[in-house]
């Protein structure tokens, strides 16, 4: 699949919604997987407007920056679950949030990030945007990086194990929903205090 996402936030969210959307219409859940997988003809949800994110940053106690903004301004989290068929091997199939969606997924993407403080022995209440970046979960355990630099990496946080897994929120969703590795063909280097140290 050839994909050329524009450069510009606001086109690439637009663009981003439309070809996932059409990318989901022919999506087929791959029987040998283990893992949670999108389901066929998933949607994004309705976008917020500015009082719900404002709303929804006071939740979670800090800003977002203005990328991850600009995502709810034109998706919020998908209609469907993700499945796991856990590989067809008789299990009973699991359902979780394919992206989180606000207010329905806030109790789980709350409890996300405690479990990554618990993990690193810290209060959710130490994390204070200077020497702790703050932490957002997306999807499944893929958290966006809120940092005083302003840069916003996307890091896979597994309790206190933390790779780098993408160099920006538009190259991980790219890559996540459409499986290219087009962007990062290999883990990116990012640098992020405390998380990565």
């Amino acid at each position: 699949m050839q994909l050329n996402p524009p450069q510009d936030s606001e086109k690439f969210f637009i663009w981003l919604k439309s070809e996932s959307e059409r990318f989901w219409k022919k999506t087929k859940i791959h029987p040998a997987i283990y893992g949670f997988q999108i389901q066929k003809r998933t949607k994004w949800n309705p976008p917020l407007d500015d009082v719900q994110i404002r709303e929804y940053e006071t939740e979670l106690g800090f800003g977002f920056p203005e990328i991850y903004r600009t995502f709810l301004k034109h998706m919020n989290g998908t209609d469907k679950p993700a499945v796991n068929v856990y590989g067809k091997s008789g299990e009973p199939y699991a359902y979780a949030p394919a992206y989180y969606s606000y207010p329905r997924d806030l109790k789980i993407v709350k409890e996300m990030i405690e479990w990554i403080c618990e993990s690193f022995k810290i209060e959710v209440a130490d994390i204070d945007g200077e020497k702790i970046p703050f932490i957002l979960p997306v999807v499944s355990h893929r958290f966006l990086i809120i940092d005083k630099a302003g840069k916003n990496p996307v890091l896979s946080m597994h309790g206190d194990d933390v790779i780098p897994y993408a160099s920006s929120l538009k190259n991980f969703l790219v890559d996540d929903i459409f499986r290219s590795h087009m962007q990062e063909e290999s883990l990116p280097y990012v640098s992020v205090d405390f998380w990565l140290e």
